[in-house]
This record gives structure tokens, sequence and C-alpha cells, in this order.
């Protein structure tokens, strides 16, 4: 069970659910590729031979950082809150209530807007939060502004 799933109010549902973006992983696949280009000269210099496992315990760590990044990422809007949780070894969490929001912004770069994901800032009253890497951002914007519009109409 998730961390947004445990934390739900009573008769809290979620709206939208999303994670980082997959972009996360770029840097360890170019790693690896370079680690499986390096390993066959590594392995013919006599010098070099001894160090062959060196690039390949760079690349794993990478690869782990990045692959709890992922898993231990989540964002959500409900229909009384955002949450968001991000990290494992240093973790940020946030919970805002919708009423308290004034405005949610998405930045992204050329490749962000191919890719779809970028950056989700959100101003509170008072605080401002930003959230890097998000897929679907723009979606998630949506999201907020429709359940905003919801509580505004139903006072």
């Amino acid at each position: 069970m998730s961390y947004i799933d445990r934390n739900l109010l009573p008769s809290e549902t979620i709206i939208f659910r999303t994670r980082k973006s997959i972009i996360i992983f770029l840097v360890p696949f170019i790693l690896t590729a370079l680690a499986l280009f390096v390993s066959p000269y590594m392995l013919n210099n006599p010098l070099l031979e001894k160090l062959v496992f060196a690039p390949w315990i760079i690349v794993g760590l990478f690869w782990s950082v990045n692959l709890l990044e992922y898993f231990t990422s989540e964002y959500a809007v409900t229909d009384k809150r955002i949450m968001m949780r991000e990290g494992f070894f240093t973790r940020h969490a946030n919970e805002m209530r919708l009423t308290a929001i004034s405005q949610v912004n998405v930045d992204q770069s050329l490749i962000g807007m191919m890719l779809n994901y970028g950056t989700v800032s959100i101003n509170a009253f008072g605080a401002f939060d930003a959230y890097p890497l998000i897929s679907s951002p723009f979606r998630f914007q949506k999201t907020v502004n429709q359940q905003l519009d919801a509580l505004i109409s139903n006072k």
C-alpha cells in the first residue's frame, strides 16, 4: 500500500495519480552504454583489466538510486488535497488542502514537451513548492484546477 493510499482521509477519493517521468533513467542508461563500450577495452589492457568492475559499480549505483527515486515518488490530486511524496534516503512529503492553493504552474523544456514531463510548482498562500520531472504535468494542473472549480461551485 502506498503512502498516499495509507494517508487518505475518510471519504476522500483520488482523482489523479502520477509518478516521476521515466526520463530519470536517461543518465543510468547512457552510463550502461558507456560501460558496455569501455569494458572490452579495459579487459584488453593489462593495467586496467583488474578495474573492469569499477564502471559497473558506478552504473549499479546510478540505477539503484534512480529506481528508488522512481518507486518512492508519488503525486496525487484528491477531491480535498494535493498529496506528494518524494525520496527514500531523504523524504520530502507535502499535503496541501485545495482551499489553500492559489496557483499551479508547469514548466517544461522542449524535450519535456515531447516526452510529457515537467516541473509542477504549487503556490499556496505563503508557501511555494516545486516538483521536477513529473509525468503528465498539464493533466496534473488541469485536475487541480477542476477540483478548485468544483469546490468554488459547491459553496
